[in-house]
């Protein structure tokens, strides 16, 4: 066993770390671009494009295809496509990962490296592999691919030969797509670093500046006319010299949840940021129902009885140079019915200083959609109704649930950006589409009428005067003609309009035109809520209905990704091509290390933002319709995290004696107050009324309004497996051996023993019964330090409880998780679900007895979960953008406790806090 600081296993540091970092002990190129006239085709006169600098030919060198971000290139590739050839790729690609194309190749980032196709046939061209997952898209910058990863590189790629030239290590790993502009490559880490590194010369590979924001940076940056654009999870937009990385502008904290996976998009004298909201689905505090319903019940009041497709306002010809004859909705007017009105969506948006929550209308607050004056970064407003009151963009909601982005607009040719957005009503779930929008104004033109629920996300790119479509869960894809005149607008589920205005080259028939393109998913009917596909064997739990990729259009062709399969399509297709699987290469590369003095020096710091908030209420964080699931279903308040006080004494009771000691005197004062206070033979929730937040986002004025209701809660209720988490007797424990009163708190707390639930019910949800063991442990080591005989019935259970936990280890999904409705969401647990509340005498005994098991268990989900270190990553089981945070914890503590991995393999799994504070 390695150890290290006076002896201790090094295991503890790193569990102590994975703890602080996930937020809970039981989980513990082209040129710039400005619009430029070229002739029109398809009865225009003229059309506009984004890009100044015409590439020789219209690559697709990077995610947005260009550093503008404006997903258009010149590629317009008409009619209904059919597959010319698919090709499966073993390692798991990220759902928000582009397709680029340049040079002839397709490169495809992966969570084992760089892949290179040949465009034409899908032959290998090379791979470049990684131990650990690449984090985005690369960028094709004249021969050099530039990818960034979770090994913390940057790594500089011969994009011909795939021959590695350098590579940059920065703090945390890079999950957002580089972009090179002025000699310099541009990423932001996790570690809430913004990064230029010399790309070029002698001292290419070189870090030319650096600048910190408030948050881990997820989100790609944009760039014109020498500055960088980009936003921080510190829920604040930066704009950023890119020669000197002086800073420009910083906008005012934008509302939501942060800022994931996508990028801004620079249009005219704006950047356009596409945001995210801040509502945990059905679960408390806060409404109990899904964001998609609360904007659905306050746009359209009267929607269960307006007929469905009802528009949120009056269909008219709003002049100008929209697309011909396309129809537009006046956002700031409403639709009159029998039943009563819509509102306006510049009325719902609009800002008159007040937070009436007894009202529909007025809500600022969950606008999604931000666009910034990219010289000094205000945002945007109007008054369409002249009433003095500012109104924002009138876009409105589409996506899937959790805390995800929503996708970012592309700039058509015509000078309109066009996005999907919510536009019609519905009895339970609003529809919407793509719409045309011209900044500054209250007017939304529609490209079709076709239904898109909007909590089922769409991605789009663009091409001469089509825009590309691609639907989640490998629905539908096809793209649409703005061009031509919409003589009759589709009103089918459709998103491609009418035939005379586009194509569709799928439609829910993916698997009959490509058979065994999702060979890599366990199979699953992706529109039956119970038999979700997810990537990898039947314990996956990465899924396909969060984030989404475009088509991308490239020489003739169109290129997309769907269930880990390259597909091509082509005008001139007859019957697809299937060919081989691309395996992975295994190669151990991430050569991640961290003294020991940075290990204490890290933990020192958020013990000091702990010290320093005081009292701390929990986490508040959605990943999507697991938040109701988790809640009572597939555990105990599983959507609270830190919620229960035992979790927060035991991670500051293990990491006491790595401190200094001053803090370890601070610390010992923090814990005694937080056990009088919330004691956990007392307590099993500390409720939300009270303590700092922990997240940086600001919460919704309905949650805070609600989230003062709820108190410090002694019960749980509606959960089958217990009404008092049985932890807390072993906080009990632990929290006596530091502060001794044994007798005080056995006595106090001993009532609060339950017995466990039936043995089915242990074996369905064996996190459930790993507390058990920590409990009974718990409680009787306390009975001891108490200087009472052993309760012999209590240790006949535990010995019982061990047993069937040493003969019933299993890492297969219950049965029960792909029948049953009630249960089917416990999915996203399938690789946290055996390691959670893991206490090491647990870890000391499933070593010895079940240490096989655990070891084939870890093996199958670092394949087929391969990002289960990274905080908030954006795959998860079902409907949900990004995951949830028990698996970083859960997967670590069992490589550390139970199989104890040395340091040199511990550090590389290291990643950022999930939460800024605890």
């Amino acid at each position: 066993m390695v150890k290290n600081w006076a002896g201790k296993p090094i295991w503890v540091v790193f569990s102590i770390l994975l703890i602080l970092a996930v937020g809970s002990f039981a989980i513990l190129v082209t040129g710039d671009a400005t619009l430029a006239q070229i002739q029109g085709t398809e009865g225009l006169d003229q059309v506009f494009i984004p890009i100044a600098d015409r590439p020789r030919e219209p690559n697709w060198p990077m995610a947005g295809a260009n550093p503008q971000r404006t997903s258009w290139n010149l590629e317009e590739v008409q009619g209904r496509l059919k597959p010319l050839w698919y090709r499966p790729i073993e390692p798991f690609i990220l759902d928000k990962v582009q397709i680029v194309a340049a040079l002839g190749n397709l490169y495809i980032s992966t969570a084992r490296g760089l892949y290179a196709l040949d465009a034409a046939t899908g032959a290998e061209k090379w791979v470049y592999p990684t131990e650990l997952p690449l984090g985005h898209s690369p960028t094709i910058h004249q021969l050099t691919a530039y990818v960034g990863g979770f090994d913390r590189k940057i790594h500089a790629i011969n994009a011909l030969s795939g021959k590695g030239l350098w590579t940059f290590e920065a703090g945390a790993g890079f999950d957002t797509n580089p972009l090179v502009a002025e000699g310099l490559v541009l990423a932001g880490n996790r570690d809430g670093y913004f990064y230029a590194i010399r790309a070029d010369g002698f001292n290419s590979g070189e870090l030319a500046w650096k600048f910190k924001t408030g948050g881990p940076i997820h989100f790609s940056a944009a760039y014109k006319d020498g500055v960088v654009y980009f936003a921080s999870d510190d829920s604040h937009a930066y704009a950023l010299t890119a020669e000197t990385g002086r800073l420009v502008w910083k906008s005012g904290k934008l509302p939501g949840s942060g800022f994931h996976s996508w990028w801004p998009v620079v249009y005219q004298d704006w950047v356009i940021f596409p945001g995210s909201n801040n509502y945990r689905g059905a679960v408390k505090p806060g409404d109990t129902l899904s964001y998609h319903t609360l904007e659905l019940a306050d746009v359209y009041p009267n929607y269960r009885a307006d007929p469905r497709g009802t528009f949120v306002g009056p269909l008219g010809n709003e002049p100008g140079d929209w697309a011909p004859r396309t129809p537009t909705i006046n956002t700031s007017r409403p639709t009159v019915t029998s039943q009563g009105s819509t509102t306006p969506i510049t009325e719902y948006f609009e800002n008159d200083g007040r937070v009436d929550l007894s009202r529909h209308d007025h809500k600022p607050w969950r606008r999604t959609y931000f666009v910034l004056n990219r010289f000094n970064g205000k945002e945007l407003t109007f008054d369409s109704d002249h009433d003095g009151n500012p109104e924002y963009a009138p876009i409105l909601w589409f996506g899937t649930h959790g805390t995800g982005n929503r996708y970012p607009p592309v700039v058509g040719s015509d000078g309109v950006i066009y996005q999907p957005s919510n536009f019609m009503s519905d009895s339970s779930i609003a529809g919407g589409n793509i719409v045309g929008w011209k900044i500054g104004t209250p007017h939304i033109s529609l490209l079709s009428k076709g239904w898109s629920a909007v909590d089922e996300p769409m991605a789009l790119s663009a091409g001469g005067n089509l825009i590309y479509i691609k639907r989640i869960c490998d629905r539908l894809a096809g793209s649409i003609n703005y061009a031509i005149p919409a003589a009759d607008l589709g009103s089918g589920r459709g998103v491609q309009g009418s035939v005379d205005r586009g194509w569709s080259y799928f439609e829910y028939n993916l698997p009959e035109l490509v058979p065994g393109y999702n060979t890599l998913f366990y199979p699953g009917d992706p529109y039956d809520l119970h038999r979700m596909p997810a990537y990898g064997v039947r314990n996956g739990s990465y899924g396909c209905h969060g984030d989404e990729n475009p088509p991308i259009a490239y020489r003739g062709r169109v290129y997309v990704q769907n269930s880990n399969s390259i597909i091509a399509f082509s005008i001139n297709a007859d019957r697809p091509a299937r060919l081989p699987l691309l395996r992975t290469v295994i190669i151990q590369n991430a050569d991640i290390n961290a003294s020991e003095a940075t290990l204490k020096s890290i933990l020192t710091s958020e013990v000091e933002k702990i010290l320093a908030a005081g009292h701390l209420r929990p986490g508040y964080y959605s990943s999507g319709l697991f938040d109701h699931y988790g809640d009572r279903r597939c555990g105990s308040v599983l959507s609270d995290y830190f919620s229960n006080p035992a979790e927060t004494l035991i991670t500051l009771l293990d990491a006491l004696p790595y401190l200094s000691p001053d803090l370890q005197t601070r610390t010992r004062v923090y814990l005694q107050s937080e056990f009088s206070k919330y004691p956990p033979y007392k307590y099993t929730h500390i409720g939300w009324r009270d303590g700092a937040p922990r997240e940086v986002f600001y919460l919704p004025p309905e949650v805070e309004a609600d989230r003062l209701k709820f108190g410090p809660q002694t019960e749980v209720f509606g959960f089958e497996g217990w009404s008092f988490n049985p932890i807390g007797f072993y906080a009990m424990w632990k929290y006596a051996q530091v502060f001794g009163n044994a007798k005080g708190i056995f006595d106090a707390g001993k009532v609060k023993l339950e017995s466990p639930p039936p043995n089915s019910f242990l074996l369905e949800m064996p996190h459930v019964h790993n507390a058990y063991i920590a409990g009974y442990w718990g409680y009787l080591e306390l009975e001891d330090m108490a200087g009472y005989s052993e309760s012999r019935a209590v240790r006949n259970e535990l010995n019982r409880l061990l047993q069937l936990r040493k003969d019933n280890f299993s890492k297969e999904i219950p049965e029960i998780y792909f029948q049953d409705r009630n249960r089917h969401y416990c999915r996203a647990l399938g690789g946290s679900r055996n390691f959670m509340y893991l206490v090491p005498e647990l870890a000391t005994f499933l070593r010895e007895n079940a240490a096989p098991k655990v070891q084939a268990a870890v093996e199958e989900f670092e394949r087929d979960l391969p990002y289960w270190f990274a905080s908030k990553i954006e795959a998860t089981y079902g409907e949900g953008s990004t995951n949830h945070l028990y698996d970083t914890n859960a997967l670590f503590q069992a490589r550390a406790l139970i199989l104890q991995q040395p340091r040199s393999e511990l550090v590389k799994y290291l990643d950022v806090p999930a939460f800024q504070v605890g």
